[in-house]
């Protein structure tokens, strides 16, 4: 559910149900379900008489009894209901009971001491963002003339998401109950990413490049720099008292131009693996140079001017880099093979690092457009907290360098000579652990973060499957499935598109 709309005009509300939508995203519209089942099935050959018909039958109790509803936020109650891009599609009779719940709950039903309200649920096709969803329309006037209590009914709307989440298995169940996760996004914040040619909202965007920069620092001073190295404005907001203590933070994008001014988000409102005491957990306690260093980053940039002992140099590592950032992941997927697949936490601690280093990726390898690796990046994220003990998931010793194959990431010019070839090195390798992290959940009877894991996954191989063959530049790295090492970026490339092949080979095999 994403918001409760109202209005006065049942007739024009089903004319944009029917109509091709605003982005021409409207499939089929059809009735799955209704308060009168001989409604159920009327479908995309319906046409204006029938529309009329059916929104003069829902319209009846309220001309028939002359009933006022001029006053309040109008009689037509209307709530788009959607699952999760990442769900998939649910079959018409799955939407049915969704809806037949959903109008029971509410009240809309037929029962006892109570006439039943005028309702439907039309189904078209998914939205612009991707997510399948049906449209709950009531008229709320019931048969005989009353006018249904709505008191409490966005409390109500919450159980009821929470149940389906629950009763279909669908990834938000878990984050929604426990309050992890990301904040969901608002309308208006999609609606305003669309007006501006955005392919997804500042609020993600930011997300992704904090938590590229808390999973890359080695303490706080670092991860402010990091942050604002990647073009994005930081500040702290201080303790009481002085400006001796940060207690939070709050980050914005750049503005486009001198007019614009930024809007801020609070770390919380990105999500809640990035409070400043979240992100403070990666890191052993700071000594008093550490402390001394992160207060004057924080300060403004006149203040960030005076002498320190700390140094930090910043090099442009090339592409073998990364290549050693893939070998290291790769020993990391070895070693966990030792970790407990019941250890809860310690996996949302695995899922957490490979996140970070997914999003350090995206930023680098896809800095334009919301690509594979973003969507591996939010997927792996949603995993860390879909777990009952997100907050404290640990960094498992064993997981400990991905903190530095973050910072390689961030560090390695990736446009650079055979850097689009090793990001791909460095993607299988990172797909290998991911598919470990989804065993584990399958093995524990986690099905929810097992989904999850096997989404991200196969995001990253859809990255290896666009990795550029036509290239010769001469390249040098070995290959742990081939006797032989490929000697150019063209053979490197072919390779892992053999490899991404064979491995959907092998999960088609394995669902058979």
């Amino acid at each position: 559910m994403r918001k409760v709309l109202h209005g006065s005009r049942v007739r024009g509300l089903l004319e944009y149900l029917w109509s091709p939508g605003r982005h021409e995203e409207h499939e089929n519209p059809r009735v799955v379900a209704a308060w009168d089942t001989s409604y159920v099935g009327m479908g995309s050959p319906a046409d204006m008489f029938e529309r009329g018909l059916l929104a003069a039958e829902m319209d009846a109790p309220r001309r028939i009894f002359s009933v006022d509803v001029s006053r309040g936020q109008g009689h037509v109650y209307h709530v788009p209901i959607s699952v999760h891009a990442g769900d998939g599609e649910l079959t018409d009779q799955q939407w049915r009971e969704i809806a037949e719940f959903a109008a029971g709950e509410l009240g809309f039903t037929e029962a006892p001491g109570r006439a039943a309200v005028p309702w439907v649920a039309v189904r078209h096709g998914l939205s612009s963002q991707g997510n399948d969803h049906i449209h709950l329309v009531a008229t709320l006037v019931r048969e005989d003339g009353r006018i249904p209590d709505m008191r409490g009914d966005y409390r109500k709307w919450s159980e009821i998401a929470a149940t389906v989440d629950e009763r279909y298995n669908l990834v938000h169940s878990r984050t929604r109950h426990k309050g992890a996760g990301m904040s969901g996004l608002t309308r208006g914040e999609m609606a305003k990413a669309e007006r501006e040619g955005r392919h997804e909202t500042p609020r993600r965007t930011l997300a992704r490049k904090v938590r590229a920069a808390a999973t890359g620092a080695r303490d706080e001073a670092d991860f402010i720099r990091r942050v604002r190295k990647d073009g994005v404005l930081i500040r702290p907001r201080w303790e009481a008292g002085g400006q001796t203590n940060a207690v939070g933070y709050s980050v914005a994008l750049t503005p486009a131009t001198e007019k614009e001014r930024p809007i801020w988000y609070g770390g919380g409102k990105l999500a809640e693996d990035l409070t400043i005491d979240q992100i403070r957990s990666r890191w052993t306690a700071p000594d008093t140079e550490q402390q001394a260093d992160a207060r004057r980053e924080w300060r403004p940039r006149g203040w960030r001017k005076l002498p320190t002992k700390t140094q930090v140099v910043h090099r442009r590592l090339r592409a073998e880099a990364l290549h050693e950032a893939g070998r290291v992941t790769g020993e990391v997927r070895v070693k966990l093979a030792a970790l407990d697949p019941h250890d809860v936490a310690g996996w949302a601690g695995v899922a957490r690092e490979t996140s970070g280093v997914l999003s350090a990726l995206a930023q680098r390898a896809e800095p334009f457009h919301h690509g594979p690796l973003s969507k591996a990046a939010d997927t792996m994220s949603r995993l860390a907290q879909t777990q009952h003990d997100a907050e404290h998931a640990r960094r498992s010793p064993d997981a400990r360098p991905m903190a530095g194959v973050a910072r390689v990431v961030v560090d390695a010019a990736i446009a650079s000579r055979g850097g689009s070839i090793a990001v791909a090195v460095l993607v299988q390798q990172l797909g290998r652990l991911v598919r470990e992290v989804q065993r584990a959940n399958e093995v524990a009877g986690r099905v929810v973060e097992a989904r999850l894991a096997a989404s991200a996954a196969e995001a990253m191989l859809e990255h290896v499957r666009q990795v550029p063959v036509e290239q010769g530049a001469e390249n040098s790295m070995e290959h742990e499935n081939d006797r032989t090492a490929p000697t150019t970026e063209r053979d490197t490339a072919r390779l892992l598109r053999d490899a991404a092949s064979k491995t959907d080979k092998e999960r088609g095999h394995d669902r058979d």
